[in-house]
């Protein structure tokens, strides 16, 4: 229990806009199968092994601190996201990049800037296949099968090139703003962020 029934309507559904959390959440999930699955901390704890999960937690706490404060720098609003931990000699590791738009979310001027934007455009424009998706992974449960995949008979409609040319600028343009530096030669954020508004 996170505390969070307050921000839960009477029926216990959450509200469609985005909720900002008093703090931040940790919640843990594997890996190691075929799709995302979260664990009870008691899972969590049994699959980390040796690492402990309240150094797991208290990792994740600090990432999370990190990235947030350098996404304010920037203008940013960090989101949410995620970090992926190993353990090995005895330490427990971050395990792959922390703070990109493809592993946390951010907004900027009240828009995103991650992938979640090419997430909303399938649920605008092929409708059709996010539903055959929710329903593959909804089939999974139970099953002996593990990979939603196999039961998906729909494939994605390509994104159409003025999408992929306005995200990677709006990727480019971010990296720029995030970090301070002029990385690539790009319209600025806030023109990029609008080409993204009219796909």
């Amino acid at each position: 229990d996170f505390g969070l029934d307050a921000i839960a309507g009477p029926d216990g559904e959450w509200p469609d806009e985005p909720v900002d959390l008093p703090e931040p959440v940790v919640e843990f999930s594997t890996k190691y199968e075929e799709q995302d699955r979260y664990l009870t901390r008691a899972e969590a704890d049994r699959i980390a092994g040796a690492a402990d999960v309240e150094a797991l937690e208290s990792l994740a706490r600090d990432v999370n601190r990190v990235v947030t404060e350098l996404a304010e720098a920037a203008g940013f609003v960090h989101e949410d996201g995620k970090i992926e931990c190993l353990y090995a000699d005895g330490e427990l590791r971050v395990a792959d990049v922390v703070g990109t738009f493809d592993e946390n979310r951010f907004s900027y001027g009240g828009r995103g800037v991650s992938k979640e934007v090419v997430r909303q455009w399938y649920k605008a424009n092929d409708p059709g296949w996010v539903e055959a998706v929710t329903e593959a992974k909804a089939a999974v449960d139970g099953r002996e099968i593990d990979d939603w995949r196999e039961l998906c008979e729909e494939s994605p409609d390509p994104l159409p090139d003025a999408v992929v040319e306005a995200v990677s600028v709006m990727y480019a343009a971010g990296t720029n703003v995030y970090t301070g530096r002029e990385w690539f030669d790009v319209p600025n954020i806030e023109t990029a962020l609008s080409a993204v508004d009219d796909r």
